[in-house]
Formats: structure tokens, C-alpha cells, sequence
């Protein structure tokens, strides 16, 4: 196990940002905190990725199997540990796309999802996969209402499908859905007898906060308990299972982050956020945070990583928001006359995160907020133009104000307006669906 401390996360900084902190200029509490309370961190967090197939299930969202190479290639290359490359059972495309990815032998873990059956599994094995996300549901909600099924009959469902998978020698990473509003003696009881039918095919478990229902305070008790509760309940030592979070409250990253100071050994997640409803736990948001705020050392390609989400939107179909953290256009965008000043004297003034990091840089755009120092400096400096005096400055900016202010209402509320239709168009609607009916049911 690893301890932060100022040197390691001076380390992560370039110069010009750690030389603030070695004058004793400003403090990352982030950091002495955990130093003050020893807390213990993985000497390598497994990194893995959901967005091949949690991130499409994002409604509208189709990735071709050849697309998904593609980011698959880029996972290995950024340095992701293990990745859920898709769902065989749910067409033909995705068992093509998942043979595919197999086929390369990828530097991380490739695996699949399949549900506690023997069909599943066979789709499994027939796009040449070696390990699987076998999964069911935790909570008695779950498996009461949707899978109609005791509490008894989900283990002995679990447990037939696991010795299927193990009598095929795949590996079993055990998936349940719901984790975060389970009882959890029940669930402890499920993964201690499904580690027991998987044998040594046995792989590991993750925690899913599947409706996003957790907050950090909660995510770290809940972590804490969740893992002894397993280990009494005759798993062994307590285990350092990974964590799977969604974003339907926008607590995603922060709970991630807090798994992690639990002692989680791993993170979930999808790279721009995307899946269900309001998505996962943003990959690039928590890697950031852990690289700028923790100086711990997440072992990714940080320059590739705003490229991989680029291209991740772009064959998405999603957009980045602008104000996005990180990925966003605007993440290292200034117009205010104060933060501009300031951006210009030093960008950790207002950058939390060196754009240099990503291979970005930092930028300024002119408006209603902008000052005389940024005008004189960014945009007249370069210009060819002689230097205004005091009062054609002040005159110029005004107008600059001005001309935007007039442009940008009438642009602006164009592009909302014509955004919001064509996303509201992703995903079928009920009428195509029953226009497709129509059509088959007159044959």
C-alpha cells in the first residue's frame, strides 16, 4: 500500500506550478489531510473502462464493430488495465465487435457481460472470450420484481451459471447490479457461495452504485462495512474490490474518489460519462482528480487522454459539453477581465490542471466580461497593430463588449434550441416502434 505526500504530488506538477507550493504560497489540504491521517492508498489502482458497453447503452448510442476497435486500441495504448468490451448476447454486431477486440490481444483484460445463463455464456465462448462479467441482481427489490425469483433461487441461479463459465474455463468477475441498496449479509452470502462455484476461475467482484444513491460519506462507510460483512461471512481477508458508480445525482466522481480513500483496489467507469440515464462516473474526471489533487501516479498517458474522448464523442454521437470539466472547450477558457488578469500573471491562478497535462493549452475569448488587460495583451500584442493608448483601449473594449453581447444572444439560443431537437431524437420514440410493427404484423 501506498501514502500521498507533498513530494510525490509535487512530483505530478510541472515546475512552474510546484515551485507555488515550495514558497509556501498556497496549500493542497487534499494531500495533508490524508498524510495527517496515514490514510492507505493501492500501489496500482486498476483503471477499468465501461464505455464499449455500459457507455452504449446510453440511449441513441451505437458503436460499429468497427469503431470499437478503435477505442479499444486506444485504451491499450493510454494504459487502461481492463475493459468490458460489450454484451455478446444482444445482437450479432456485438458478438462481432467483441471476437474483434479479442482477436488483437490488446495489452488489458479484455471481458464481456452475460447475464446468470448458460446462453449468454455460449455467446460468450463463441467471440473467443477468456473472462466474464457474470451478473445479477443484489438488492431484494431487484430480484423480487424484476427477476421474479426467491432469495434462495438467485443464489442457486448465480451458482449453476458460474459452474457453467468455470467448466468452460472462463474467468468469472462477479457483476450485481443494485449493490449500493442491498442488505448487505444477503449479498455477502451470494458472493462468498458464487466464489465458491467458480472455483479457480473465481476472479473477482465490484460494488455497484447502480442508481447513484450514494453520497462520498456514505460511499466510504458503505465501502468499509460492505467489505468486512464479506470477509466475516467466510470470504477469506478482507478483499479490495473495485467500484462501479452512476452519475444520477452528479455524485459519480466524488464517490469514486471517496472508494478510493476506502481502500478500493480499482475504479469503474466510462470515458466522457456516458450510459444510462444520466451516465457513470466520468473516467477522465477521476483520473485527473487523483493525478492533480492526490499526486497519485494513475500510470495513464494523460496527453491521450482528451483525444480518446474526442473520438469517443465523435462515434458516440454526444457531444462534450462545453463547460465540461476537463474534456470540456471551455476547461481552460477565460473571458473575465479578473480571471483573465490573473490566468495572465500565472495559470494556476485559476487552473486547477495543467492544460499541458493533456496536450492542451490555455485560451481566451473576448465578450461582455472582458478587461482592458486581456484585449491589450492577447488579442492587440500579436496584431501588427500600434499600441492604443488608454483611452482608444477602453473604447475598443467597449465595442468588443458590445458586438458580442449582439452576436451571441440570437447565435446562442439558435444552437440550444436545435441541439436540444436532435438529441431528443436519439433512441427510438413509441410511434417508430409501433410503425415498425405495423409494417411486420401486415405481412
Amino acid at each position: 500500500m501506498a501514502r500521498l505526500s507533498m513530494k510525490k504530488f509535487l512530483k505530478r506538477l510541472p515546475p512552474s506550478y510546484a515551485e507555488i507550493y515550495e514558497k509556501g504560497w498556497i496549500h493542497n489540504y487534499t494531500v495533508e489531510m490524508h498524510q495527517e491521517l496515514a490514510t492507505k492508498f493501492p500501489n496500482m489502482l486498476i483503471i477499468g473502462d465501461q464505455t464499449l458497453r455500459d457507455g452504449e447503452q446510453q440511449t441513441g448510442v451505437i458503436f460499429s464493430p468497427e469503431e470499437k476497435l478503435e477505442i479499444a486500441k486506444m485504451f491499450a495504448e493510454i494504459g487502461i488495465q481492463t475493459a468490458e468490451i460489450g454484451f455478446p448476447a444482444v445482437s450479432e454486431d456485438e458478438m462481432k465487435a467483441c471476437k474483434l477486440i479479442h482477436s488483437e490481444n490488446l495489452k488489458f483484460l479484455p471481458f464481456v457481460m452475460c447475464r446468470a445463463k448458460q446462453s449468454d455464456i455460449d455467446k460468450a465462448l463463441q467471440c473467443d472470450s477468456k473472462a466474464i462479467d457474470l451478473f445479477t441482481s443484489s438488492s431484494e427489490f431487484h430480484i423480487r420484481a424484476k427477476l421474479k425469483l426467491t432469495l434462495e433461487e438467485n443464489i442457486e441461479m448465480y451458482c449453476k451459471a458460474a459452474e457453467y463459465a468455470r467448466d468452460h474455463d472462463l474467468r468469472i468477475i462477479m457483476g450485481r447490479e443494485d449493490c449500493s441498496r442491498s442488505d448487505m449479509n444477503y449479498v455477502a452470502k451470494l458472493i462468498v457461495a458464487a466464489k465458491e462455484a467458480s472455483g479457480p476461475m473465481w476472479a473477482s467482484f465490484g460494488i455497484s452504485d447502480t442508481t447513484g444513491s450514494l453520497t462520498p460519506a456514505t460511499t466510504k462507510w458503505f465501502y468499509k462495512k460492505f467489505v468486512q460483512t464479506i470477509a466475516d461471512a467466510g470470504y477469506g481477508e478482507p478483499p479490495a474490490p473495485g467500484i462501479h458508480c452512476h452519475n444520477d445525482l452528479g455524485l459519480a466522481t466524488a464517490n469514486t474518489l471517496a472508494s478510493v480513500e476506502a481502500g478500493a483496489g480499482g475504479i469503474s467507469g466510462t470515458f466522457t460519462g456516458i450510459g444510462e440515464r444520466a451516465g457513470n462516473a466520468p473516467l477522465e474526471e477521476v483520473i485527473m482528480a487523483l493525478e492533480v489533487l492526490y499526486g497519485y501516479n494513475t500510470r495513464i498517458k494523460l496527453d491521450k487522454m482528451f483525444e480518446l474522448c474526442e473520438l469517443i464523442s465523435s462515434y458516440s454521437g454526444v457531444p462534450i459539453p462545453i463547460n465540461k470539466p476537463v474534456i470540456g472547450a471551455n476547461a481552460f477558457t477565460h473571458e473575465s477581465g479578473i480571471h483573465s488578469h490573473g490566468v495572465l500573471a500565472h495559470k494556476y491562478t485559476y487552473e486547477t490542471i495543467p492544460s499541458e497535462l493533456l496536450g492542451r493549452e490555455s485560451r481566451f475569448r473576448y465578450g461582455k466580461f472582458s478587461g482592458t488587460e486581456v484585449v491589450l495583451k492577447e488579442a492587440l500584442n500579436e496584431s501588427g497593430l500600434r499600441e492604443p493608448n488608454r483611452q482608444e483601449l477602453i473604447e475598443i473594449t467597449l465595442k468588443v463588449k458590445k458586438r458580442q453581447i449582439e452576436k451571441g444572444i440570437e447565435m446562442h439560443r439558435a444552437f440550444v434550441k436545435e441541439y436540444n431537437r436532435v438529441m431528443s431524437q436519439m433512441g427510438m420514440s413509441l410511434e417508430e416502434v409501433v410503425d415498425i410493427a405495423r409494417e411486420v404484423l401486415k405481412k
